[in-house]
């Protein structure tokens, strides 16, 4: 299962909903708990907080579309494109065990 799979069964958007402390706090806690990283999850948690504060957020679904935006904002590293010209070509491949290197 990847990590955009774990973050769909979150169920962080289910049941009673109110955008407080807790909420960020238990956003936080599934992040971590769905490999997204201690670090990365820190920043879009920070991010989200600002985004919601500043447009005024407070429905469930505009929240839900923020995060992803946030999460988009951040996956979003420019150019991504090999640049195989040089021989030899050395690449590089990171990434947890069993996530398909």
């Amino acid at each position: 299962m990847g990590l955009f799979d774990k973050i769909k069964k979150l169920n962080i958007f289910s049941g009673l909903f109110s955008i407080d402390e807790d909420f960020f706090e238990e956003l936080e806690e599934a992040l971590i708990l769905s490999d997204m990283g201690m670090d990365t999850t820190l920043k879009a948690v920070e991010e989200l907080r600002e985004r919601v504060r500043g447009e005024k957020l407070k429905d469930r679904d505009e929240v839900r579309a923020c995060l992803r935006r946030v999460l988009q904002d951040m996956l979003n590293v420019g150019d991504t494109g090999l640049a195989l010209d040089t021989r030899p070509a050395v690449v590089l491949f990171i990434g947890g065990n069993g996530v398909g290197k």
